[in-house]
């Protein structure tokens, strides 16, 4: 049997993935200005490379870049 999912839960689930997205992106930030505060992008995303690789497996590569162009 499907269960129903509500509104209210859908639009539940979309505050909270905003607002760990919104904590980690200042904590990423803040981890950017104590490293390197005039940091390259080619070595931020060589080590989003690196934490994709190392933590999300290979598995996810594709649906993580869909989901960054999604957002930029």
């Amino acid at each position: 049997m499907k269960k129903e999912i509500s509104y209210f839960e859908i639009a539940k689930n979309a505050v909270n993935e905003s607002a760990e997205s919104d904590k980690l992106s200042k904590e990423i930030n803040k981890s950017i200005l104590k490293i390197d505060d005039s940091m390259s992008y080619v070595d931020f995303a060589h080590a989003v490379a690196k934490v994709l690789k190392d933590e999300y497996g290979k598995h996810n590569y594709i649906p993580f870049i869909n989901e960054l162009k999604k957002k930029l």
